[in-house]
């Protein structure tokens, strides 16, 4: 049997009521007033879904905003404290030395990163001794030499090559004859770089202002905004508040909007959504609510099946985009832990399998071997066939480790030629050599290269653990010094961590 379509199943459930119709005589006052109860039925129920779906998305602007505010605060407040240890770092270590201070931290890794993070100290003429950028640089206008003597955190904010950036700074605490700063400045974008326009909007807005409610970046949708005062309530009458949103207007928008102080920062976070956004999807929904009421005034069950149909589409809406969330989070999470050239792990997600299998080793008797690996001749080829070759090689020979190791192992690229190998459940030289042996001769066949046949090696220097360290740290460290030694002794070749091999690497 067939089923009923939909305008079928409309036509016969209205079949009873024309023959209720036909069964009544036919008094204009009769039929007025039943028209008239069916009209009022209809868009009182549609007058009942406007209100409470305008109401619901008030309520979830409330909801979302809240939320919003937490996870940016977290992140403001996280990477504050960051720079601020990092300020304090710097602060100590030039109580114990006055030269080479940040090229001491820089070779302990204890700097944030370059690219995103300057960091400097600064004399009391607003000259830069010391820095971590590629080329030192002055202020404009000489903001460095206008830094108060004073301590605690001091925040400023300045424009640069056409880009806002904020300066962090703390006056040196030791005893010195003339005041000294250390700076850290960093691009202001990076502090909205959170901004996610599915929950905020493309009239939402993240900010950090200052104790006057100026403005040090903000970002409404795509566009950066600084320097520009924001109509915020004075700082007492918002710790009052508490954590009520209110309305604000800026820049000619709308928004409900929290405000936040951070406490120990001379700074609060700023953030709204545009009411009128969010609610221009009711009003849609309300015009479409009011013309299907006149249309199919007579038909409240087609209205009912019509509203729960939309319901359903706009569930399947939602989980398409969080499904498209999801693959973009785990997108972004393969970058930051892959190399991009080979695919392989990088160094950091190398570096967290080896912690994990020393940690699995503290249950467990057994060991693993750490192989550090760096490609002979391979400058030579990059310089002659171009850095296109190079690529290819590095390719290619990834593939080749990978083939020529078992599937439990691990093989990463550390950067430039450098691979590193993780063999697990392997403590015996023996054991280890066969494989090394295999990596070789894996490396000895020709590679084709912008239509030449090249050849290069590799040396191996190997670290055994437990026996050579018991951390990550040293036995790379191992297994850089036997390798080394492998480059010293010829290349092409293997050579395991001993206590002379450091004395020669050192």
């Amino acid at each position: 049997m067939n089923k009923l379509r939909g305008p079928e199943l409309w036509r016969d459930s209205l079949l009873p009521m024309r023959l209720w119709r036909h069964r009544l005589a036919e008094p204009l006052v009769l039929f007025s007033t039943i028209g008239l109860l069916i009209v009022l039925i209809i868009f009182s129920s549609a007058y009942f879904l406007v209100s409470r779906e305008q109401d619901a998305i008030k309520r979830q602007i409330e909801l979302s905003i809240g939320d919003i505010a937490d996870t940016y605060e977290a992140r403001v407040l996280r990477s504050l404290r960051e720079i601020d240890a990092t300020l304090k770092l710097v602060d100590f270590v030039a109580s114990q030395q006055h030269s080479g201070i940040l090229e001491t931290l820089q070779e302990r890794n204890l700097l944030p990163p370059e690219l995103i993070f300057t960091v400097s100290l600064i004399d009391s003429q607003g000259a830069v001794k010391e820095s971590t950028a590629m080329q030192q640089w002055a202020h404009p206008g000489g903001a460095f030499a206008s830094l108060p003597q004073a301590p605690g955190l001091l925040v400023e904010a300045f424009s640069s090559e056409g880009r806002q950036q904020l300066l962090f700074a703390r006056m040196l605490t030791g005893e010195r004859d003339t005041p000294e700063w250390v700076t850290l400045t960093v691009g202001a974008d990076y502090f909205v770089s959170g901004y996610d326009a599915g929950a905020l909007g493309a009239q939402g807005l993240l900010a950090l202002v200052d104790a006057s409610n100026m403005t040090r970046i903000g970002r409404s949708g795509t566009q950066l905004y600084s320097s520009i005062a924001m109509a915020l309530p004075a700082h007492d009458e918002i710790l009052s508040r508490g954590d009520i949103p209110f309305l604000t207007n800026w820049l000619g928008v709308e928004r409900t909007t929290v405000v936040r102080p951070l406490y120990l920062f001379p700074l609060s976070i700023v953030v709204g959504i545009s009411v009128d956004e969010r609610l221009a999807e009711a009003n849609q929904i309300t015009r479409r609510y009011w013309q299907r009421a006149i249309v199919v005034s007579t038909a409240s069950l087609f209205i009912l099946g019509l509203l729960a149909r939309l319901s359903i589409q706009l569930q399947r809406e939602r989980q398409l985009v969080t499904d498209e969330r999801l693959r973009h989070t785990q997108y972004i999470e393969h970058l930051a832990f892959h190399d991009t050239l080979t695919n392989l792990p990088n160094r950091a997600y190398f570096s967290y399998l080896v912690n994990q299998t020393i940690q699995q080793q503290d249950d467990q008797e057994g060991g693993f071997a750490l192989l550090f690996l760096d490609l002979d001749h391979f400058k030579h080829i990059n310089d002659s066939l171009g850095h296109d070759a190079g690529d290819q090689l590095l390719q290619v020979a990834a593939k080749r480790l990978v083939s020529a190791v078992r599937e439990q192992d691990v093989v990463a690229r550390l950067g430039g030629d450098e691979f590193v190998i993780l063999l697990k459940n392997m403590t015996q030289r023996e054991q280890v050599t066969r494989v090394t042996d295999h990596l070789i001769a894996a490396m000895q066949s020709p590679f084709a290269l912008a239509g030449e046949s090249c050849q290069i090696s590799v040396s191996i220097g190997v670290a055994l653990f437990p026996t050579d360290g018991d951390n990550e740290k040293s036995l790379m460290k191992c297994a850089d010094m036997a390798m080394y030694r492998a480059k010293k002794a010829g290349k092409n070749g293997t050579c395991f961590y001993t206590e002379s091999a450091f004395e020669n690497y050192e």
